[in-house]
């Protein structure tokens, strides 16, 4: 259900501020108007944890974990999220093999940890209470360490929330993927909740 009041019931300030945002992104996205409005309540908590799992991670690339986030959204069916954070891989990778990886996992043409740990963040998605200590030991054979993996599971639970956040909300999609794409890869999740 998309509502009204991410159009307008912002603070006059965050209203500046999303004036600036489109300009420089084309639209304000529907997760910055959600994590904007009552900040207090869920952006102020939220989008420092998005901001850390994107982009503070120490064992992936930036690349890499919007290729995760891509993935994640995609099994999660988030059309929103998934449009997004493909456009944002393609500022790293080339077309054709964002679109391999997204279309088959097991054939796509990557390293193994990459591979792995894609296929480990599919069961974690769409079945998680499936999951075992066995599903952990390809990490490890291909020696990821405790942090690459906690690593990868955060941008799993971030992007599992704002999936959900986009289909509650109806998030409209992105008329400009491109240029949305090309500012994340640039500023990261900073402006993600905007003081008001």
């Amino acid at each position: 259900m998309r509502l009204k009041i991410l159009k307008n019931g912002h603070t006059f300030l965050q209203k500046l501020q999303f004036r600036v945002i489109k300009k420089m992104m084309g639209e304000v996205p529907g997760p910055i108007a959600v994590m904007s409005y009552r900040r207090q309540f869920f952006g102020k908590h939220f989008a420092p944890w998005l901001n850390q799992a994107m982009r503070k991670m120490k064992h992936w690339t930036i690349g890499e974990v919007e290729l995760m986030a891509a993935f994640v959204s995609k099994n999660n069916e988030c059309q929103y999220c998934y449009g997004d954070h493909v456009a944002v891989a393609k500022n790293v990778y080339e077309e054709k093999l964002v679109i391999a990886i997204m279309e088959d996992i097991d054939t796509a043409p990557i390293e193994a940890k990459l591979k792995v740990t894609l296929q480990f963040l599919q069961k974690l998605t769409v079945n998680p209470s499936a999951l075992t200590k066995n599903d952990i030991a390809p990490l490890r054979e291909v020696g990821l360490s405790n942090d690459a993996i906690q690593e990868a599971v955060q941008v799993c639970g971030a992007f599992s929330v704002v999936n959900r956040l986009a289909d509650a909300f109806d998030f409209e999609l992105s008329s400009q993927p491109a240029k949305v794409g090309r500012f994340l890869f640039k500023n990261g999740y900073g402006l993600a909740s905007v003081k008001g």
